[in-house]
Parts: structure tokens; C-alpha cells; sequence
């Protein structure tokens, strides 16, 4: 009776054409989906099919006055988190990072550059790419083409990039960035404003000069051309951004001789991680080849008992020969047999076991690979705030005087970065706040 007045239900609303088309979370498909299917109501291969059933439950909730995300204009860039799950077929779910070339590696797609898109915009590109593509399905024993429907594939940003928040705060730091959140609840959560002023003016004009902010962007800038070098797995850096700096040649020199330092003392890591794989591999090698010497040699063995069977079956048949000659020479015949099994069945083991070596060794290389851009990521964010701060701070660095208080009028700044160009706006505390905001709290009177 539940299942009837549902598909009613379903029906009227198919048939109300003022609905409009709005935006739901992942987790509302997600229930409505294990409902649908518990209910018996949506079978995955007869009967109601999955994305017409989403779409009623979905025109129901909207004729109720859904709102989309205010989110939807948001532009996605390095750092932030999307999660692309398939209705029909959950193993290919995955959440994937934007890395710095803004691009991920989506399933049945590959490689997207998906940087400065908003998620509708997204949404509509992946749609377009997913048109006609398939996927080999199991069943009863046979595989399947089974074809991919776009209305089948939710993609939604999962983690934004964080906020960072600095000054006169009790807790600065980086912040997990929560979609609506505002100047004032940044403050909140690193434990509000200074109750005394613990920065000193010397202190405060110290963290913000320029030599010192450049002396920073210069160690960051340093440390990503080492890994820039590992990934590309040359023995050369390219120091040519450092160079275009704008500071001290002492500096410079002493960060790329450093760097160069570094680069080698990660080459000889690297190299003994590996050496002891590419040993196991090549002793696997080693098996191989003895075991196919091996089996070449019990081969021969087995073919020339096979030739005595047949010539002493030709002498038993003629009375030249007893059968118990015969049955004595079969006997060997068949142990031959048997011992190349064993030795047939020793080449492929080591055939699997130097197959696996290669997979652990590839396996490790990934990691490391996958280490070294997430570490490449987190320096781009940080050179991108020192170079924020380089650039404001030519109308002088941001002090307090002694007498300031936290009774003192507070000032709020964000530091963004929009379109690549850096933008400081004088903020309010309700002002929204977007992934990747610098927001620098000072006192003034």
C-alpha cells in the first residue's frame, strides 16, 4: 500500500510542470536511492529505472521551495576536494584533490582542467564528456557493456581550501573552510580577539617586513624546486623564479645551495628505498631463467621416455618384449610427466612473485609521488599568501602602538586572491568569506 501511494505521488508530480529544476546535496540522492531500492520500488535492471525515480522524488522536493547553494558561482581551484559518485555503479565513487595545475583524473573521463569552473558549469562539462561511455559489467559469468547515464553521476566540491587568519587573535592559523562562513565566525573559531596585547610593536613589524616575508618566499620557493626537480626526476633545478626575485644575491645563493643539498641527500634516500625491490626483482629474473633451463631439461627427459613407450609397445606386440618391461617403462614415463608439472609450476611462481615485486616497486614510486605534489600544493598556497603580503606591505608593515588594547576598535582585512590578481578588502565581521581568504585582524582606535 506504501509502494502504491508512492508511485502516485510520483506520477502527479510528473505531471506538474511548475517545478523547477534545483540543486541537492549528495547525501539527499544517496537516501533517497537506498530508499527507493529497499523499497522495491527501483530495481537496477527492470522495472523503474534509477535516474527516472531520482528525478520524481527530486521534483517533489522542490515544488516545497528547495534552495540552491549559494555556492554554485563559487570558482574551483588547487586544494579544493570534489566527489563525483555513480548511482549505478558505487566502485567507481571517488574523491579527487585539485591539484596545482588545477587539473584531477576523473573515471571514464581521465584528465580535466577544472580550475576557475564553477561546480554547474562543471557539472554540465562532465555531462557532455560522459555522453556514450561504457563500462564492463560481470554477470552470470559473462561481461556486459553497460552504458553510462549523465543523469546517473553526482559531482559535488566535498572540501574546500582553507582559510588562514593572522594578527590580533588568540589562536592564529589555518582553518577548515565551511561553506557560509564569515569573518566573525573565522575570529570565533581561533579563540577570538587579543584580551591584552601580546604582540609588540617590534615583534608585529619583525613578522611583516619585507625582507623577512621575502627571505620566506625565497625558502618556500627553494624547497618546491627540489621537489619539482624529484617529480621530474632530473638532477637539475630550475631556480629561475627565485632569480626573478626581487632580493638580496646572498639570499638567493644560500637558498639554492641548500636546495641543491637537499635535491642529492633525496636521491640517495630515494635510491636505497628502492634498491632493495630492484634487488628481490632481478633475483626473481634469476629464478625464471633457471626454471625454464630447468623445464627445457625435464622436457627432453619426458620426450625420450615417450619414444621408449612407443618402441617398447612395438617390441611387446611383436612377443620380442615382456608387458612387464612395458608397464616398468610407462611407470618412468608418467614420473617424468610429473616432475615437469612441478617444474613448470616453480617457473610460474616465480613468474607471479617477479610480477608483484614490479608492483610493489611502481606501488612505492607512487606514494612518493603522491607525497611529494600534496607537500608541492601546500608551499604554492603558502608562496601565494607571502606574495600577498610582499606586495601590501609597501604601504608599511601593520603595528601596534603600546597603549593599544583589546578595547580598541577591531579591523578586519582580507587578503584574496582573485582571477590571479591579489586583492585587499577592508571587511565587516559578517562579511562571507571564500577557500583560500588571508584574514588579518588588527586593533585601531
Amino acid at each position: 500500500m506504501i509502494e502504491k501511494t508512492a508511485i502516485m505521488r510520483l506520477r502527479i508530480i510528473m505531471q506538474d510542470e511548475s517545478c523547477d529544476d534545483e540543486f541537492f546535496s549528495l547525501d539527499t540522492i544517496r537516501f533517497i536511492k537506498d530508499w527507493l531500492v529497499r523499497s522495491g520500488i527501483v530495481q537496477m535492471r527492470t522495472g523503474f529505472s534509477l535516474p527516472w525515480a531520482l528525478s520524481l522524488f527530486i521534483s517533489m522536493f522542490v515544488c516545497v521551495g528547495t534552495t540552491a547553494s549559494a555556492q554554485d558561482n563559487y570558482p574551483i581551484g588547487p586544494g579544493d576536494v570534489l566527489e563525483v559518485s555513480f548511482l549505478s555503479n558505487p566502485s567507481f565513487d571517488r574523491r579527487v584533490q585539485v591539484g596545482i595545475d588545477g587539473r584531477v583524473f576523473l573515471p571514464l573521463i581521465g584528465e580535466l582542467n577544472v580550475r576557475d569552473q564553477n561546480i554547474n558549469d562543471l557539472r554540465l562539462r562532465v555531462a557532455d564528456l560522459m555522453a556514450g561511455s561504457v563500462y564492463r559489467e560481470r554477470t552470470d559469468g559473462e561481461f556486459i557493456l553497460v552504458s553510462v547515464d549523465a543523469d546517473e553521476v553526482i559531482l559535488e566540491v566535498a572540501e574546500y581550501r582553507p582559510v588562514f587568519v593572522d594578527g590580533a587573535v588568540n589562536s592564529p592559523g589555518q582553518q577548515s573552510f565551511l561553506v557560509g562562513m564569515t569573518a566573525r565566525q573565522s575570529i570565533a573559531a581561533a579563540r577570538g580577539l587579543t584580551t591584552e596585547v601580546q604582540i609588540t610593536p617590534s615583534q608585529s613589524e619583525v613578522r611583516n617586513h619585507p625582507r623577512v616575508l621575502m627571505a620566506d618566499l625565497v625558502g618556500v620557493l627553494a624547497e618546491m624546486s627540489v621537489y619539482e626537480a624529484i617529480l621530474a626526476g632530473t638532477g637539475e633545478i630550475d631556480f629561475s623564479e627565485i632569480e626573478r626575485l626581487n632580493a638580496p644575491q646572498e639570499l638567493i645563493n644560500n637558498a639554492t645551495e641548500l636546495a641543491r643539498s637537499q635535491l642529492a641527500t633525496s636521491g640517495d634516500i630515494l635510491e636505497e628505498e628502492l634498491s632493495f625491490l630492484d634487488n628481490s626483482v632481478l633475483e626473481a629474473e634469476a629464478r625464471i631463467i633457471a626454471a625454464l633451463r630447468h623445464e627445457e631439461t625435464v622436457t627432453g627427459i619426458v620426450e625420450t621416455e615417450e619414444a621408449e613407450v612407443t618402441r617398447i609397445e612395438g617390441l611387446v606386440a611383436r612377443r620380442l618384449a615382456s608387458s612387464e618391461l612395458l608397464t616398468q617403462t610407462r611407470r618412468l614415463y608418467l614420473q617424468a610427466i610429473d616432475r615437469l608439472g612441478n617444474v613448470q609450476a616453480d617457473r610460474l611462481q616465480a613468474e607471479a612473485d617477479r610480477r608483484q615485486l614490479v608492483l610493489e616497486r611502481n606501488q612505492a614510486l607512487r606514494e612518493r609521488a603522491l607525497e611529494i605534489q600534496a607537500r608541492l600544493q601546500e608551499l604554492s598556497q603558502q608562496a601565494s599568501q607571502l606574495r600577498v603580503r610582499i606586495e601590501l606591505s609597501s604601504v608599511g608593515p601593520v603595528t601596534l602602538d603600546a597603549d593599544q588594547s583589546a578595547s580598541a576598535t577591531p579591523s578586519i582585512t582580507i587578503f584574496r586572491q582573485i582571477a590571479g590578481q591579489a586583492q585587499e578588502i577592508e571587511a565587516l565581521p559578517e562579511t562571507p568569506l571564500f577557500p583560500g581568504d588571508v584574514v588579518n585582524v588588527r586593533f585601531r582606535n
